[in-house]
């Protein structure tokens, strides 16, 4: 019934950009309540994503901004910009996105279910990969 969201990867959906709601805060994306319950395991009001648009140079990963989803019902005048189940965003984003409605954005929520705040064990598996490079002689074998 709903073509977006469409999930691409675990936790990784696409969509469209639908347009902007002044119901919205900064920090918000809105899409439709139903495709949401439907098409995807985000939970409204709770769950955080980080947006990648495409064709569209952005930051790496985890200096993008994140957003907390939230549903929008039949009450919310921005469901009108999500009839399919498209991202809609804060009025405060329409001068820098205005050329990106109706283009496909990456919603990507891995960090969210996966991480969950704690980033204790990407550190220490980040810690452990320069550990055993600075071992392995490595760094010292490029100077």
């Amino acid at each position: 019934m709903y073509p977006y969201p469409k999930e691409i990867l675990a936790d990784t959906y696409v969509s469209k950009l639908g347009g902007f709601s002044h119901e919205l805060e900064k920090q918000e994306i809105g899409i439709n309540e139903r495709a949401l319950e439907m098409n995807t395991s985000l939970i409204g009001g709770v769950t955080r994503v980080r947006l990648k648009f495409f064709e569209r140079k952005d930051r790496p990963f985890f200096m993008r901004k994140e957003f907390t989803v939230i549903p929008l019902t039949s009450y919310d005048s921005g469901v009108e910009f999500s009839k399919h189940g498209e991202v809609v965003m804060a009025e405060e984003h329409r001068d820098s996105l205005r050329d990106e409605i109706g283009r496909a954005v990456v919603i990507n929520s891995v960090e969210s279910f996966r991480f969950d705040g704690d980033y204790s064990s990407m550190k220490k598996a980040v810690e452990s990969m320069r550990d055993w490079i600075w071992r392995s002689g490595s760094l010292s074998k490029r100077n």
